[in-house]
């Protein structure tokens, strides 16, 4: 009854007061009118007339105080929030983080596991198959192909590289080799993974990029057996370098791996008429057919060849070896491939063919075969678009590493394959911003649930203590202080060293989180107790106390309301600052641990003077990632904080 009674009162006391506060804004109105003339010599009467037809003039102040008292709190602080120019930039930055972090992570592929020691400390770049135009007009005699570059040789005699150049400064010339190689004098190209190779008519070898083997030239007890037997064919492998004779000798020179292929059985020399190369073993074919593979033995490569291939019963003329696996191509077209299962090249991984096989290419993971009808066939282990195959009828196709080339009957060469690193590799290989997407996403997650965390223990703890008071306050402060008195790092680091030796990846972030959360929540349960104690003496909490409100639900349904604000801005900055502290702890080695990124084991690169002068890009966007993000968040918590403060709307 009542409640009943209490509506119409209600209403009429409102249109009471509204009344009353037109009546007295009309009055001041014609009060002043009264008092001025206007520029055409009305009188105020006319003013009068004015106003009493149209009522009182409101001035923009009052429309601006009229639309504040119809509008929500909340909406309040959304339109004072993006009033502030630094907020609305903080606002749009983090959500293009996180766009860029969650969206790229469930795009992009990753293995953690996967490194490639061809593709270490490469420097950011794209641009790999950009061959130049004249390589089409002048014909494509041979494209030989090196970790981030290539080498052609067209039909003309004319030289041209091309990709991206590395710390050796593979794509430069030297001059005094410019003027040896002179256009037209050359015979043969050849690409190592950092090196290039060519040899002139007159059997002169000629070399420049990585010299850590000298592999870029040719040592003096064979040089003078080089220029007697004429050079047939030149080869370049992972800082090492080959050279058949005209007379079906092999010459090995470089790495210490050459010096085990440089051993090779004199049954072998003279009989050689081709060979290929990949890391740590050279494949060669011999006059009689078969094939011998030279360099590490052991491996599935050796011990699985097929002893028919060994012993010369089919005649191959051409082998091939990718990183781990190899292939043999006879004169009848008959294709063998054999290796470890785990590379997919072998056995049930072999395609049909549709017309007879005539050339058959490796690059590191990946096999690729020409038939007679020009048709390419591609099968393997795709790390970057290598098995991106095109349609069409091509005479000529050239892989190794992780690109391809192929050329049509018209000449038109078409490329597909690793085309660059945006923002470079690591010291494993591994493409960093790849890394970067997914090591965000982790970094993000554990700043996320350590301060849900630190939120959800602050503000359980300084609601207690505030409203509760006397004993309870004083012992949840005291065990606040003993919290916030620990050496924040140290017992971090501390804490994480008792984990057991092989504590898996995901024991350690849980740990990571909870410490974050545990010692991280002293702060804001001391801003809620501070905010309750005011609030707890306020008349709506008496009114509620003498209804016989639940003290639970007073704090929860009446208090926690109004103390939402410094919750919300303190959420905001506190997850900047565990974000923060995970790359530390990650950095030191105490986080996520590899190969698991994360943005701070991402920094230890750091710790090493030649990274920071020499490989800048392996700290600098993991630390552009860290300041952008945690920027970010403070633009959006300060903005918060100006937004919810009702100071904030006086000004």
């Amino acid at each position: 009854m009542n409640r009943k009674l209490n509506k119409p009162f209600k209403s009429y006391f409102s249109f009471l007061k509204a009344y009353l506060l037109r009546g007295f804004t009309f009055a001041n109105g014609m009060d002043s009118d009264l008092n001025s003339q206007n520029s055409e010599n009305e009188g105020p009467k006319s003013d009068l007339n004015a106003n009493l037809e149209g009522g009182p003039k409101q001035s923009p102040e009052n429309d601006k105080l009229k639309e504040e008292a119809i509008m929500s709190p909340g909406k309040v602080a959304v339109r004072n929030y993006f009033r502030n120019p630094l907020g609305v930039i903080g606002l749009a930055m983090f959500i293009a983080i996180v766009l860029v972090i969650f969206v790229g992570s469930k795009m992009l592929p990753f293995d953690q596991y996967y490194s490639q020691g061809n593709l270490t400390n490469v420097s950011p770049g794209a641009g790999y198959m950009n061959y130049p135009s004249e390589m089409e007009k002048e014909g494509v005699a041979k494209i030989s192909i090196g970790n981030t570059f290539a080498v052609g040789l067209t039909e003309e005699n004319n030289l041209y590289v091309w990709g991206s150049n590395n710390e050796d400064n593979v794509l430069t010339i030297p001059d005094n080799i410019k003027d040896k190689i002179k256009q037209g004098n050359i015979k043969d190209v050849a690409a190592g993974d950092r090196h290039i190779l060519v040899a002139t008519n007159d059997n002169e070898i000629y070399g420049w990029g990585n010299k850590t083997f000298d592999q870029t030239k040719t040592p003096p007890m064979q040089e003078a057996q080089i220029k007697e037997e004429g050079i047939a064919k030149i080869g370049g492998g992972s800082q090492y370098s080959v050279v058949l004779t005209n007379k079906n000798n092999l010459i090995v020179w470089g790495s210490t791996l050459a010096s085990r292929l440089d051993m090779i059985p004199s049954k072998i020399q003279g009989q050689i008429v081709d060979f290929d190369t990949n890391t740590i073993n050279v494949i060669v074919v011999k006059k009689d057919g078969s094939i011998d593979l030279l360099g590490v033995r052991g491996a599935e490569n050796d011990t699985a060849m097929p002893a028919e291939l060994r012993d010369g019963k089919v005649k191959v003329k051409k082998a091939v070896l990718t990183a781990n696996s190899a292939a043999a191509l006879t004169e009848d077209g008959k294709l063998f491939v054999w290796g470890p299962s785990r590379d997919k090249l072998s056995g049930d991984n072999v395609p049909k063919f549709d017309g007879k096989l005539v050339d058959i290419q490796a690059s590191d993971s990946v096999l690729t075969a020409l038939d007679e009808n020009g048709k390419i066939y591609q099968w393997g282990i795709e790390n970057y678009g290598e098995l991106k195959t095109p349609d069409g009828k091509f005479k000529q196709v050239f892989a190794n590493y992780f690109n391809n080339y192929a050329v049509d009957e018209n000449g038109k060469i078409d490329t597909w394959g690793l085309n660059g690193f945006r923002f470079g590799s690591d010291d494993q290989g591994r493409d960093i911003f790849t890394r970067l997407i997914h090591g965000g996403k982790m970094t993000m997650i554990i700043s996320l649930i350590s301060s849900i965390i630190q939120i959800g223990l602050g503000v359980l703890i300084g609601m207690v203590s505030g409203f509760v008071g006397g004993r309870v306050d004083n012992v949840l402060m005291r065990i606040s202080e003993i919290v916030a008195s620990f050496p924040f790092y140290p017992m971090l680091i501390s804490l994480s060293a008792l984990l057991p030796p092989g504590a898996s990846q995901e024991q350690r972030i849980t740990m990571v989180m909870i410490l974050l959360g545990v010692l991280g929540w002293t702060g804001l349960a001391r801003l809620v107790r501070g905010q309750i104690l005011a609030e707890r003496e306020r008349d709506y909490i008496t009114a509620a106390k003498a209804l016989g409100v639940k003290d639970w639900s007073i704090m929860i349904k009446h208090i926690l309301p109004n103390v939402l604000s410094i919750v919300i801005v303190n959420a905001t900055i506190g997850y900047a600052g565990n974000l923060l502290t995970e790359s530390g702890l990650s950095f030191l080695g105490f986080g996520v641990q590899e190969p698991t990124p994360s943005w701070g084991n991402m920094l230890t690169a750091a710790q090493s003077s030649d990274v920071l002068n020499t490989y800048w890009w392996r700290w600098v966007f993991p630390a552009l990632a860290v300041f952008l993000t945690s920027f970010s968040v403070n633009l959006i918590g300060d903005a918060l904080r100006d937004a919810i403060d009702p100071r904030a709307n006086e000004r």
